[in-house]
Formats: structure tokens, sequence, C-alpha cells
């Protein structure tokens, strides 16, 4: 079984998108379930999470709609003002909140977000683990000692750390993500997304290299708090949806895939795992 626990969607005409900017030439266009269920029948991926693109509560609620008329998606990881509880109410009574899994506040284009230490937000937080919602956490390295903070006062709280946190984002940096990488897989409440890889444009540090990094996270996190996400239509620009999927289930052996790209994501999401 493999389970797709990130990747996203978006229909350009709601108007409320940052990203993908217009000059884009491969993603400036819609990607609807229609677009991705083809890559899932020929990769025999069972079921997937779609997470946020946009700070918006309007998107967040498009996706709540698209999961509950879709058969593939199993879950919604939205987009959530932390200081503002009240949208969390919103979110949680839709119609489609059955299959919200998650929240995600878009941290990574913050300098400094030593803000969600703040009390208020801390019991935010608090109030989405009691929920049984998991936070992903889309942060770059300079923000990993706030987020293994966030796991110390919040041990109930599932965190999962997108993207492996970018180390390839600053790579004269690189001591510093792989010392607070390993802070951070200190926390048991902490995993880690294996997703969002620059595959077709890999750095010149050996370090920085896929497999080095996939390896680095095996010690640390151990199997059982890694999650693969296709990050797809991003993944488009690294060749397709089976290039990324192929590459990453190559760092993995048979022992190891089930966990990694299904049963990890299951337990930590609470999906049904007969789907």
């Amino acid at each position: 079984m493999i389970m797709d626990a990130h990747h996203h969607l978006w229909s350009l005409a709601r108007g409320d998108y940052v990203f993908p900017p217009p000059g884009d030439t491969v993603l400036y266009r819609d990607y609807m379930p229609s677009d991705l269920e083809p890559h899932l029948v020929d990769n025999g991926v069972a079921g997937t999470i779609v997470v946020q693109t946009t700070d918006t509560i309007e998107e967040s609620q498009f996706l709540l709609d698209l999961a509950f008329q879709s058969r593939f998606i199993k879950g919604v990881v939205a987009w959530w003002n932390l200081a503002d509880g009240a949208m969390l109410d919103a979110l949680l009574a839709h119609r489609g909140a059955m299959k919200l899994v998650g929240i995600r506040p878009m941290l990574q284009r913050f300098a400094d977000i030593d803000w969600i230490l703040e009390d208020r937000i801390v019991e935010n937080l608090a109030a989405v683990g009691e929920k049984g919602l998991v936070f992903d956490a889309l942060i770059g390295p300079h923000q990993l000692s706030a987020v293994s903070e966030i796991c110390r006062r919040v041990p109930s709280l599932q965190v999962v750390v997108n993207h492996m946190a970018k180390p390839w984002r600053d790579p004269a940096d690189f001591s510093n993500w792989a010392t607070q990488m390993s802070a951070l897989a200190k926390a048991d409440n902490c995993s880690v997304k294996i997703s969002g890889f620059p595959h077709s444009n890999i750095p010149s540090q050996e370090l920085l290299h896929f497999e080095p990094l996939i390896s680095r996270l095996k010690d640390q996190f151990g199997i059982e708090r890694l999650i693969w996400g296709s990050d797809w239509p991003v993944a488009v620009r690294e060749g397709d949806y089976q290039h990324v999927l192929l590459r990453a289930l190559a760092s993995f052996d048979a022992s190891e895939r089930d966990r990694v790209f299904a049963l990890n994501a299951i337990r930590l999401y609470s999906l049904n795992e007969g789907f």
C-alpha cells in the first residue's frame, strides 16, 4: 500500500493564491483531482492527504469540499491562523470536517517565529492536539529550534516537519540544520515528511544529496517517524509523479516501505487503514 501524505490542488480562478506565480510555465495552471487521479492509479497509490497552498480559510474550505466529494482524498491539512481559535471552529463545522486531519500555518515566510511560543499560541496548539489534529510545520532550517520548543511544551501535539525543513535552501548553514534536526529528533511527538526535495537541481554539496539526507534522517528519527509525500504538482518540475515516487522508494528497503509510504501517515493522521 502507498499513501501520498503531501500534495496540493488548486484552481487559479479562485483568485487568492500567492503561489504559483503567473510566470511559472509548469505550475501556473489548474491542478485538480481529475489531473492527479491517473498518476495515483498508475502507481498504485491508495489514498492521499491534500495540503493547503495559500493562507485563507476560503482555500481550506475549498479543499474540504474537494475531499468531501473525492474517492481518494483521505485527509486535508488546512491553513489556520494560529491566533484565531474561532477559525479552527469554522473549519471543524464545515461539511468536509470529517476529513480534516491537520493544520499548517505556513511559517517559512517569517524570519522569526518565536511568537509561536507565546502563551496564547501554545494554548491554541494544545487545543489542536486535543482535537486529534496534526501540526504540519512548513519551516526552514533557521526555524527548527522554535518548533523543537513547541514539541517540548505540547507533548500531546503531533508535529510533522514538512520537506525535511529544506536544508537545500541554505547550503552554507547545513551544520545548523544537522544540529537542530538532531535535537528535534529527541521529541517523540515529531515526525518528518520525506518530500519537496529538488531532485532535478541537486546542490553540489554531497551532504545535501537526497540519499545522504534520507540516511541521516533514518538514523535520527527512525523509520516510524518518516512519512513520504509527493509534493505534486510541484513534483512536475522534477520530471513527473512516478520519478519522485521511485526516487524515494529506492532509499528504503522492503521492510521499511510499508511504514514510510503508508502506515506512518495512517497512524499519525488517524486515517482509516481499510479506506
